[in-house]
């Protein structure tokens, strides 16, 4: 269950959450559970297998806490089996019909940051980050973007296409250049899959793209959905070093290819966050993220050791 999800290595965060509300909803439509404290053991199982397969992407940890959320209530009044499942199918059925809607008004909120004339730098690939391009090139603005083809998956590429369709004028160059080529005048735009109370997260090669922001003194914004927003301590390990053979299938002797594919950029070389609410500044990041409680049954999840009683 949700092979997918854990073998995709390309498909921004927002994309794969909406595959997940997807599956799991099939999940849970397929329990043949009695009970209502059956169907619960049956759905914490499936979250389970989701946060084991997507724990780096925020939007999935907070979709499952959000079933999670709304099943809990009604298995602890007694509600049947099939209206529980109801419950959880709408919640998923929430994320799939407005995942979209959201990175729309994403756009139209980060598009105002793009200045006519202006280059965009970014790097790899993002739903959010496609969104503000999109909407500032519906707008009729001019503006050029230098992108990083994105190794070892080279999802720049897909960014790159994406932005001549557009009929943007695009520039692809090798990940170790892009910093290097950030002049002032422009903007720096990263997407991001997780935000926390002093750092995101985002695809390789974007802490070095957002100091070179600060020192061309170049605005850095993040475009992200509020799904995004999750606190540090349920991150996961994101950085943690993937399959080194993607970077060099037949190493030397004594050559050891340390592959990453995620790193945690500092909030203070943002100059704001963008999400479908209007723009954040860095400083505001944990007043948000106190404002989202955190359901005690995905702590439950998270750390089973740590937590107690379940509502089954």
């Amino acid at each position: 269950m949700f092979e997918s999800i854990a073998e995709d290595s390309t498909s921004g965060a927002s994309s794969l959450a909406i595959r997940a509300a997807e599956e799991l909803s099939g999940a849970a439509g397929s329990f043949a559970s009695s009970d209502p404290g059956s169907f619960w053991d049956d759905l914490t199982a499936a979250c389970s297998e989701l946060l084991a397969a997507g724990r780096d992407m925020a939007p999935v940890v907070n979709l499952v806490g959000n079933v999670l959320s709304g099943a809990e209530r009604m298995v602890l009044s007694g509600a049947a089996p099939d209206t529980v499942l109801h419950a959880v199918q709408l919640e998923c059925q929430r994320i799939t019909e407005f995942g979209e809607e959201r990175l729309r008004d994403v756009g139209e909120n980060g598009a105002g940051f793009i200045d006519e004339g202006s280059v965009v730098y970014t790097t790899s690939d993002s739903g959010s980050v496609r969104a503000v391009l999109e909407s500032a090139a519906r707008a009729g603005r001019r503006f050029e973007v230098v992108l990083s083809e994105s190794r070892p998956a080279l999802e720049g590429l897909g960014l790159a296409r994406f932005a001549s369709e557009l009929r943007v004028q695009t520039t692809l160059v090798a990940d170790a250049a892009l910093p290097g080529l950030v002049e002032a005048g422009g903007l720096v735009l990263l997407g991001a899959d997780s935000v926390s109370e002093g750092s995101f997260v985002n695809k390789i090669g974007s802490y070095a793209l957002a100091l070179a922001a600060r020192e061309a003194d170049v605005r850095c914004c993040v475009s992200a959905t509020t799904d995004k927003l999750l606190p540090g301590p349920l991150r996961g390990d994101p950085t943690r070093p993937r399959d080194g053979s993607e970077l060099l299938e037949k190493p030397p002797e004594r050559v050891r290819p340390l592959n990453r594919y995620l790193e945690e950029v500092p909030n203070s070389l943002l100059r704001t966050l963008v999400t479908e609410d209007g723009p954040v500044a860095p400083e505001e990041i944990p007043g948000l993220l106190k404002e989202r409680p955190v359901s005690p049954a995905l702590l439950q999840l998270l750390y089973p050791r740590e937590s107690a009683g379940s509502a089954g």
